[in-house]
């Protein structure tokens, strides 16, 4: 009988004991978390000197990677982002920041500009073995095609450039072109606008004279590109008063495009 009692003292001291340790052990966590909790958090800071994106622009393109801690403020005067962090966000903002702050792809596109004609008419030498004019010639009802002007533009990726060209500068054209990456053979997706900015008018004596219009929008096309290749961007009808002899003509917007590395 006494051992009996014994045994149940002792387990009954055990379970005790056992309390009490976890008891203790639960209060030294809690002691400890309170301190964390107290502790100020440790925040790093870096200025960047920005060179070739501007400050409010890199700034919003950084926002998924924006924590709790995280504090960026642009200077678009000094193009300088200031960011504050804790150190393992601060290393992610910083390499995305090295990945978007690097220099624009320069490229090169040749544009022509074609009259077409229902009439039938002469066409340029260099225009009736030319591929893309063949086959407008099967899809279309012009018959006769004559090289208006041809240029070339330099361009910067995601830069919009704007030429104006044409006989006394008839016309407008703006070219925002986008490099997309990770394609061997350079994607060029390109946003082309051809504007018509004068026209011809006559007067009772027959005589011809250009004047300057609120601008008018021809062609709108948004295209991918491989650079190197050529292609037809779109084809517009003019306006009667713009065409001297008064039939029915387009005008046929032509552009090839490559990067220039």
């Amino acid at each position: 009988m006494k051992t009996k009692k014994a045994t149940k003292f002792f387990l009954t001291l055990v379970l005790a004991t056992t309390l009490v340790v976890s008891l203790n052990s639960f209060l030294k966590a809690a002691a400890t978390d309170e301190v964390k909790q107290q502790e100020p958090k440790v925040l790093k800071q870096e200025v960047v000197k920005l060179k070739y994106v501007e400050a409010g622009t890199l700034r919003n393109l950084l926002v998924p990677y924006f924590g709790p801690d995280t504090r960026i403020s642009a200077d678009n005067k000094s193009n300088v982002l200031t960011v504050s962090d804790n150190p393992e966000n601060l290393e992610k903002i910083l390499a995305a920041i090295r990945k978007i702050d690097v220099q624009p792809k320069d490229l090169v596109f040749t544009i022509q500009l074609i009259i077409a004609s229902e009439a039938e008419g002469p066409t340029d030498p260099e225009l009736k073995n030319d591929p893309l004019v063949k086959e407008l010639k099967k899809l279309l009802r012009f018959k006769s095609f004559q090289l208006l002007d041809a240029t070339m533009v330099r361009a910067i990726d995601r830069k919009e450039s704007m030429i104006n060209f044409g006989p006394n500068n008839q016309f407008e054209i703006l070219l925002k072109p986008e490099v997309a990456e990770g394609q061997p053979s350079g994607n060029i997706k390109l946003n082309v606008t051809l504007r018509q900015r004068k026209e011809m008018k006559s007067l009772p004596s027959g005589e011809r004279f250009w004047v300057t219009i609120n601008p008018v929008t021809l062609i709108d096309s948004h295209l991918s590109l491989k650079s190197g290749d050529r292609t037809v961007v779109g084809v517009s009808r003019m306006n009667v008063s713009s065409s001297p002899d008064g039939d029915n003509k387009g005008l046929i917007l032509i552009i090839s495009g490559k990067i220039a590395f």
